[in-house]
């Protein structure tokens, strides 16, 4: 990996603790401040709202202004979103408004900065080099999921919210440095001739070479909202140990995005979300047993690793259905899609698991991974390998019919 890639990289890594410093952090401080769950949820759940339209404007503005620029504006609201919280009015018990402010700008920065450093991966690599670039940077965002909620409770513990903001802070500064004039070639804003001119309606672009992709990444990710919303409780009242779960998970998708990168040069897209789809329903179907210890840290195992081996390949798609003029749109869309899976598992499941419970919720996420197996076994076009031609079936047709077909089914 070549060392802006890796300066990359690690600044994600460090501005990303914008956000992911406080999604343990900031529950925990408002549940010791005795503030009420439906408020807790409120607050917290403000981001991903925010996120998803935010994240259609900052690819806009990436495709416009460039990644660079887009990746320090969402440092920016990091950094103001963590200076709001260190007023001195501002407190865990006090007044909601300063909090969900301060949420709300935390969805701009995840909206900008993510997509932004995705597209800029492209720019700073080979063709033949992008799936490995892409997976080793998004393996960078894993590892913050995976260190900063650790590490911003002991901090917590240690002083209050206000030492997690300055320490976030800290971080973002140093990873916004590292950052400044990062080595990328100019952005080539002429049509490819494969890949037609996007589409632009109300201000945002869009491909119909996007719509599978980001099809199988809300229908696959759904789930997750589910688990994380209302895992907790139920593993709690069995006396399992939830925090393993999540750490067995957040290690292995880090652990397996690398390697998830090298495969996908020599395996085809539609082999690997089908076998990440068919993994993870198992992991989740582990989930409607009666819960342990040893059987979380399992599934948790299984389903972190099916998840890079979905996530991988579909980055990697997006990345190659893009231009230098479009890449932005295509990476903001993922990202919002992401929020987008997430809110329709937590908040929309919500009613699910009133009335009928988390199996039943469980379930409803257990049809939808089978549904984005269902997209992926439909496109013909995720059938080529990246590093190589196209699986053989049916070996008559070219990279641009599968194309055309796509594009036509989707009219």
């Amino acid at each position: 990996m070549t060392l802006p890639v890796i300066r990359l990289a690690i600044a994600l890594f460090l501005v990303q603790a914008g956000f992911h410093g406080y999604t343990a952090a900031l529950p925990l401080a408002l549940a010791r401040a005795d503030v009420p769950d439906a408020a807790i949820g409120l607050i917290v759940g403000t981001a991903a709202l925010v996120q998803i339209p935010a994240a259609i404007i900052g690819g806009r503005l990436v495709d416009a202004f460039g990644g660079l620029r887009l990746f320090a504006a969402g440092g920016v609201a990091y950094l103001l979103a963590s200076g709001l919280l260190l007023l001195p009015s501002v407190e865990p018990g006090g007044s909601a408004l300063p909090l969900v402010a301060a949420r709300a700008l935390q969805g701009v920065g995840i909206a900008c900065t993510l997509p932004a450093a995705l597209s800029l991966v492209p720019r700073m690599l080979a063709k033949a080099q992008t799936s490995g670039g892409l997976a080793f940077v998004g393996a960078a965002h894993n590892l913050t999921l995976v260190l900063l909620p650790v590490i911003s409770i002991a901090v917590l513990d240690a002083t209050s919210l206000d030492g997690v903001a300055l320490m976030v802070i800290a971080f973002v500064v140093i990873g916004l440095a590292l950052s400044y004039r990062l080595p990328v070639r100019p952005a080539v804003h002429e049509a490819s001739a494969a890949l037609g001119v996007a589409t632009r309606r109300f201000g945002i672009t869009f491909r119909r070479a996007w719509a599978v992709p980001l099809l199988i990444v809300v229908t696959y990710v759904a789930h997750w909202g589910a688990i994380t919303a209302y895992l907790p409780v139920k593993a709690s009242e069995a006396g399992a140990d939830i925090g393993l779960y999540f750490a067995a998970d957040g290690i292995a998708i880090f652990a397996m995005r690398i390697p998830t990168g090298w495969l996908t040069d020599r395996i085809s897209t539609r082999n690997l979300v089908v076998t990440g789809g068919l993994l993870t329903a198992i992991a989740v179907g582990m989930l409607l047993l009666p819960l342990t210890t040893p059987l979380l840290i399992v599934s948790g195992l299984i389903g972190g690793a099916a998840g890079a081996l979905v996530m991988t390949p579909i980055l990697v798609e997006l990345s190659h259905r893009s231009s230098d003029a479009d890449r932005g749109s295509a990476f903001a869309l993922f990202s919002g899609g992401l929020a987008t899976a997430m809110t329709l598992g937590s908040i929309g499941g919500a009613p699910i698991v009133a009335l009928f419970g988390l199996s039943a919720a469980l379930g409803v996420g257990l049809l939808l991974i089978f549904v984005s197996i269902g997209l992926t076994l439909a496109d013909p076009t995720l059938r080529r390998r990246h590093g190589g031609p196209a699986d053989p079936e049916p070996p008559e047709h070219s990279h641009l019919d599968l194309e055309a077909e796509a594009a036509t089914t989707m009219l």
